[in-house]
């Protein structure tokens, strides 16, 4: 029996922690489907990865980086824990505003967030009984960021989650066995497996421990995962279950490896990798965890920034495959949220307020995620209810496209009641037939970027 056979019949075990879709809980439990109910609907959210990284900003030395995992600069430049540790004392990040931070995200139509609580470097971005090393005590700011931003969540009505790295932390000893070879070799190369034994036993799940009944978030984000065996995997997943049954899990307890059995056993869904977006939908709830350039932590000399049209194309990308989207951003040393950030997120939000309707708590449109015009333009699809979500790119041009999945014969014992393109009060020119559906794009749309039309179907 392999690793993945086991986990899915652990899985199965685990009907009472409220994993299974088709039985119910014992009376007072939680099921997955209680749990994952929100973070179906919300469809968006903000990543942040924040932390000492921030700082040298992908630049170490004299060596300067204009692409790349600016967080990983530890890891990258094999920089001694005891001279990694020395950037807490510059860490002040005194223009830092929880409230604002969560307007941002709101304005942009995000319904989550979800920040770097412990990232591979080993800091803590919260306030831990368990070290020093972390945002209150070994920093001039002695503010606790993850308290603050998880208040302001809540006073905000968005959801709140914390990403933890497990099985890499490069500011402690773990011993070798890590199938990426990602351990800290340069200042422990003597240490043993037994080490992340201890580790993860006096550390990792006490500190996890602590997440859950300080800060009581809605999400717990692992992050690639590779523990050493699946008695640990099994033994963190019903820790989260007692302490916040509430909470959902990402895939990625498992590891970051694609999951051999859908639904994968012990999570609520799953993590895709960096920036990918599934070629099809999976039947399962899945997100895709993606950047605004190269980066996810701070690099001020990165600046290929995806557009918002960018943004937004990927956003009705991922929902017409059945997905939420987890866009990064990732912040100054000083605490401010990127300027180019700010400005994408503002106009992801203007075209949301109009279109977000087809977006939040919608599924894929039957099998048919997305359709190739002649005119070029890539189609999507989303439905809600009695309603299909059309998704058409603008183009400066007004042009007519046609769409098979809503011929006459491809919607038996339904019929097209209206069509209307949500933000404006004018007419729509359509027109259908046994084969397709006939729609008049607009030359621009209500919010740019992209038109989305409401096709109300018959019951």
């Amino acid at each position: 029996m392999n690793r993945y056979q086991l986990a899915c019949l652990l899985g199965t075990l685990l009907i009472t922690t409220g994993y299974s879709r088709a039985e119910p809980a014992p009376a007072g439990e939680i099921t997955r489907e209680q749990r994952i109910k929100w973070w179906r609907e919300a469809r968006f959210g903000m990543f942040i990865h924040w932390g000492l990284y921030a700082i040298p900003g992908g630049t170490w030395k004299d060596k300067v980086r204009d692409s790349g995992y600016s967080e990983w600069i530890m890891f990258d430049e094999k920089i001694p824990a005891r001279e990694y540790e020395q950037l807490a004392a510059r860490f002040n990040p005194v223009k830092f505003d929880a409230k604002e931070w969560t307007s941002i995200a709101k304005n942009a139509g995000m319904r989550y967030m979800v920040l770097t609580a412990k990232h591979h470097d080993g800091f803590s971005m919260f306030d831990s009984g368990h070290t020093s090393h972390d945002i209150v005590d070994a920093t001039p700011f002695r503010r606790d960021i993850t308290r603050e931003l998880s208040d302001a969540c809540r006073d905000g009505g968005i959801r709140f989650g914390c990403y933890y790295s497990v099985d890499r932390d490069w500011y402690r000893p773990q011993g070798p066995g890590n199938r990426y070879k990602q351990t800290n070799t340069w200042d422990y190369p003597d240490s043993k497996p037994e080490d992340f034994d201890r580790y993860l036993a006096g550390f990792a799940k006490p500190q996890i421990e602590e997440i859950l009944t300080q800060y009581r978030p809605d999400v717990l984000w692992f992050d690639d995962i590779d523990m050493k065996n699946d008695a640990q995997v099994l033994d963190l997943y019903q820790t989260v279950r007692k302490l916040r049954p509430e909470c959902v899990i990402n895939s990625r307890i498992q590891g970051c490896v694609p999951p051999k059995v859908i639904p994968p056993p012990l999570c609520d869904y799953l993590s895709s990798g960096d920036n990918e977006i599934l070629k099809g939908n999976i039947g399962f709830e899945w997100e895709n965890p993606g950047s605004m350039n190269t980066s996810y932590g701070y690099n001020p000399n990165d600046h290929k920034w995806h557009s918002a049209e960018e943004i937004v194309t990927k956003l009705v990308q991922i929902v017409s495959k059945g997905g939420n989207y987890l866009l990064n951003v990732g912040p100054t040393p000083e605490g401010t949220i990127p300027q180019p950030c700010i400005d994408r997120l503002a106009e992801v939000g203007r075209w949301m307020e109009i279109n977000g309707e087809a977006i939040y708590g919608s599924s894929p449109w039957h099998a048919t995620e997305e359709t190739h015009e002649p005119s070029g333009r890539v189609i999507h699809f989303t439905t809600k209810g009695d309603a299909v979500h059309v998704f058409c790119p603008v183009n400066g041009k007004a042009d007519e496209i046609t769409l098979k999945a809503l011929g006459a014969t491809h919607l038996p014992e339904r019929r097209i009641v209206s069509i209307t393109l949500l933000g404006s009060d004018e007419s729509v020119k359509w027109s259908q037939d046994a084969g397709a559906l006939t729609l008049t794009v607009p030359a621009n749309a209500p919010g740019g970027i992209i038109a989305t039309f409401l096709v109300e179907l018959s019951d």
